[in-house]
């Protein structure tokens, strides 16, 4: 057993402790928090945090680790690193790698590192077999081998909308196992757009991607789901009439969650309307003013459920060319947290990125994580309670594609800079060294 003594905990209801309090655990869950005394706890390993903050350890549904195939720009041990340093405990890895993660042969080649990570790795495979929309997966086989890392299946990247596959896939999966979508249903003229259809994409001489792409793609999927059992999750909303349509459906229906990433709740079009900014180009794209105030609003409602950050990396031949033909994509583990307590609070970045997803865990794997808490798996951070900025030179990620600054922003301040993280009872970052 082990004690963290004299912190304050940060808690996503009631907030900041009012009194400092040790954190006893061991390498399972939290076994007892208490009031901070003189009490000498003989034959624990303790650690003082001199009355620093204790947040959960935070929870993202959506990164790429780009292994394998591209671990030039990130591989499972430097992500887990990155995610560490920026006081994330558990991650949801996509399937867009090269070979796909569509088979039980795939998986198992990279499973030993998932399974060995200093974070809590889950994969989501592929919903069809090359992420190519014709035949699916072999769902029962994977959820055979893989039952305790597999989190939903995705083809990311591409939206999957074989409509009788669709259907046959979510009466497969249950309740259990979601199919996490990409909403955009392009065509071949606007499938490689590279900005938000409209003024912007005008000005610029650019194919944009057009909001009615997501619209049109959450409407099929809800029109399908209405029909089915099955639990379809949304994946990095961008638009206000496409949230407003989940909405409308979730008013009698539960079987849909959502997210909406950091850039997208916090950066729009305006940001490049002066210059296109190769590290601001993402899919989907960033959108307009009302649409960014929009996915703030529904998520504070609770119509989109959680912060995930689709980190992205890439990088700097790939990301550093004109705007179109870069790669989309933004890095976010290390700063994430950071910048959207900056940008809001702590109780709105410790509700939708470590509760709220610790929600969907619960649901999926009967976990109990994204508190702290008596009883809770023993996975926290912590964090000096301050103003900070991201040093480019001093990235565990791979790849250097974070937002620094931006020409309407300028440098990009964080708050809260997690200085120790813990997972599954066991010190995996302490003051920029990764043990």
């Amino acid at each position: 057993m082990k004690v963290i003594k004299n912190c304050k905990i940060f808690h996503h209801d009631k907030g900041l402790s009012n009194f400092n309090q040790d954190i006893i655990y061991d390498e399972h869950k939290i076994l007892k928090i208490k009031n901070s005394s003189n009490e000498i706890y003989e034959n624990l390993e303790q650690k003082d945090a001199e009355g620093r903050i204790v947040f959960p350890g935070l929870i993202d549904i959506h990164v790429h680790f780009r292994e394998p195939g591209q671990i030039d720009k990130e591989d499972i041990s430097s992500g887990s690193n990155a995610a560490a340093r920026g006081g994330f405990t558990t991650v949801v890895m996509m399937p867009n790698t090269y070979p796909a993660l569509d088979s039980v042969e795939e998986i198992e080649a990279i499973s030993e590192k998932i399974i060995n990570s200093k974070i809590n790795i889950f994969v989501s495979p592929c919903i069809s077999k090359g992420r190519e929309g014709k035949e699916l997966v072999e769902f029962e086989k994977i959820i055979e081998r893989f039952e305790n890392i597999v989190f939903g299946f995705s083809d990311d990247g591409d939206f999957f909308d074989n409509q009788n596959l669709l259907a046959k896939a979510l009466n497969i999966l249950g309740k259990n196992f979601p199919i996490m979508q990409h909403p955009e249903l392009l065509n071949s003229h606007n499938y490689n757009g590279a900005i938000n259809e409209g003024k912007l994409s005008s000005k610029f001489n650019l194919i944009g991607r057009p909001i009615s792409a997501e619209l049109n793609a959450v409407k099929s999927n809800l029109n399908i789901l209405k029909n089915n059992s099955g639990w379809i999750h949304f994946q990095h909303l961008s638009t206000m009439d496409a949230i407003k349509e989940i909405k409308a459906f979730k008013s009698n229906n539960s079987k849909v969650t959502s997210e909406v990433t950091p850039h997208h709740l916090f950066f729009d079009e305006e940001e490049l309307f002066e210059k296109l900014d190769s590290q601001l180009k993402v899919n989907p794209p960033i959108r307009t003013i009302d649409d960014k105030n929009y996915c703030l609003k529904s998520l504070k409602e609770g119509i989109v459920n959680v912060i995930a950050s689709d980190h992205a990396p890439h990088n700097h031949e790939d990301k550093n060319k004109e705007f179109e033909d870069c790669m989309s994509g933004i890095s976010w583990l290390e700063n994430a947290f950071g910048f959207v307590s900056k940008k809001e609070d702590y109780k709105f970045s410790v509700g939708k990125m470590s509760y709220l997803p610790g929600k969907i865990f619960e649901k999926c794997f009967d976990k109990k994580i994204g508190i702290v808490q008596e009883g809770y798996a023993s996975d926290f951070f912590i964090a000096n309670d301050h103003d900070w900025t991201l040093n480019k030179e001093n990235l565990y990620s791979k790849s250097k594609n974070y937002i620094f600054k931006t020409d309407k922003q300028g440098e990009i301040k964080l708050h809260g800079e997690p200085i120790m993280t813990i997972c599954s009872g066991k010190e995996i970052y302490n003051n920029g060294e990764i043990k």
